[in-house]
């Protein structure tokens, strides 16, 4: 029988080791998984979330745990979050047990879309898809090269700023549009957070936006901007997001020379590694970073607890 109950204290070093090594083996899988890790760091923020972490028990032992950040989004409403690290399980009767406790919980305070991100590889997904998961995103990783090809004949590269603020919604619109059409089904987030979101990102100054022009419009544009402390990445990795290229100038490889641009860039800003996401629905763009050079680490699952 497992046993499920709240973290205590004192078993939250226990529980980091357990989830560190998981990443050292993750890590021996797939090269683009930083394995280092401080288990002081993560045992000490385990201990301060102990009445939001369940950990399972069989003969007294510690065989799994799990912790979910409950966060109000923009885009999801109220979920739960759970990262790399938030999980551990001897085998699928103690996820099984592990989830059913939590996830009950989640529910309870009104959170009925629960996101897990997992290791890339299909041992680990496959216990999730079994509770009712699907695969939602994939999160890539890659070495900075010294590649950087020029754009074609006739494009333009410039930095943005605040005042390109409504052209980034502009194009994030257009973005929307695009992920709204089936297979993916997308919805994006609300005008104000979409305009909010935005000026926190043209405004802070280790954010970069890249604006393709051609022929006096503007023909794709893209951001980046450092990648936050995320177990399992490595440090000095730069962020790429937001990336479009209008319809009319796509398969001309104008993506392709804006992100070499935009990579070099944070080459020569001491940033050795590049890190981004996408909608596995979206086979397209899986195949772009796919060749590009973007290894997956990590995926993100979704569920969503609704009547029948």
């Amino acid at each position: 029988m497992v046993d499920i109950q709240r973290l205590e204290p004192r078993d939250a070093e226990d529980v980091a080791r357990r989830a560190v090594a998981q990443l050292r083996i993750d890590a021996s899988k797939k090269r683009l998984v930083n394995a280092e890790t401080s288990v002081e760091q993560l045992r000490d923020a385990l201990a301060s979330c102990a009445s939001s972490t369940w950990v399972a028990l069989e003969n007294g032992r510690i065989v799994g745990h799990l912790y979910g950040a409950l966060l109000e989004s923009s885009t999801h409403g109220c979920g739960v979050w759970v990262g790399p690290d938030g999980v551990s399980f001897d085998n699928a009767h103690v996820l099984d047990a592990l989830y059913a406790t939590a996830a009950q919980e989640w529910i309870d305070a009104g959170a009925s879309d629960h996101f897990v991100w997992v290791f890339d590889d299909p041992t680990s997904r496959s216990e999730w898809f079994n509770l009712g998961f699907a695969m939602m995103h994939a999160r890539g990783a890659k070495v900075l090269d010294e590649r950087c090809r020029d754009l074609p004949p006739g494009y333009a590269l410039r930095l943005g700023s605040l005042d390109d603020l409504d052209l980034a919604i502009e194009l994030d619109d257009e973005l929307d549009v695009s992920q709204r059409e089936g297979p993916s089904f997308a919805l994006g987030p609300s005008a104000l957070s979409q305009r909010d979101d935005w000026l926190e990102t043209l405004g802070d100054p280790e954010s970069r936006h890249y604006i393709v022009e051609h022929g006096g419009a503007v023909a794709a544009h893209c951001v980046t901007f450092p990648l936050p402390s995320l177990r399992g990445a490595f440090e000095r990795t730069i962020h790429l997001s937001a990336v479009l290229v209008r319809s009319e100038h796509q398969r001309r490889g104008v993506a392709s020379a804006m992100i070499d641009h935009a990579l070099s860039d944070a080459r020569s800003q001491g940033f050795n590694f590049a890190d981004t996401n996408w909608r596995v629905t979206n086979r397209g763009a899986d195949a772009f970073w796919r060749n590009y050079g973007f290894e997956t680490t990590y995926v993100r699952l979704h569920r969503t607890i609704g009547e029948f």
